[in-house]
């Protein structure tokens, strides 16, 4: 379930207010440590601005909570602080970026499926993501597009992941 508040005040600001309740299921009958019922409740405001019709920039916060109801019960409290950006160029090139700080307190055994699922991939503790993409049309037919992926943990080392990707439209 999703609640959402969007208001443009002034000529270039937005604020955004949303609010979600989700519950998500695994049920496993040959592995019954994958078993969870995970209700989760999240709030997240966003401000932007508008500096042009084609840049814009965000910052937000977020703060969700995670709980499996059934077999070790673990639960989480997350708090995300983030800023982004969109740029899009009249010569056919765009480009958005995003950087987000996540403080993770979670109870339970981190090295199992329900945590895993919990925590998003991410660690317990203080946690960094950042992306950028970027695209460029090359000719009517033809657009390049290139994303590059970065996180990092209190434990672990920087995690650099990219791609390059030549689109042809027929």
């Amino acid at each position: 379930h999703q609640l959402q508040f969007v208001h443009k005040f002034i000529s270039s600001w937005i604020f955004d207010l949303k609010n979600n309740a989700d519950v998500t299921k695994n049920t496993s009958e040959n592995f019954s440590n994958n078993n969870y019922n995970i209700q989760s409740y999240s709030t997240h405001p966003k401000i932007s601005y508008l500096a042009s019709p084609n840049t814009k920039f965000d910052a937000f916060y977020a703060y969700t909570t995670r709980e499996n109801t059934i077999a070790d019960f673990e639960n989480l409290n997350q708090h995300r602080l983030g800023v982004s950006f969109a740029i899009a160029k009249k010569d056919k090139i765009s480009l958005n970026g995003e950087f987000n700080y996540y403080i993770n307190d979670f109870e339970g055994s981190t090295f199992s499926p329900v945590a895993y699922q919990i925590l998003e991939g991410l660690e317990e503790g203080k946690n960094m993501t950042w992306k950028l993409f970027a695209q460029k049309r090359i000719t009517k037919f033809l657009d390049l597009n290139v994303s590059y992926f970065g996180r990092k943990s209190e434990t672990s080392k920087t995690i650099h992941n990219g791609n390059i990707q030549l689109k042809a439209f027929f």
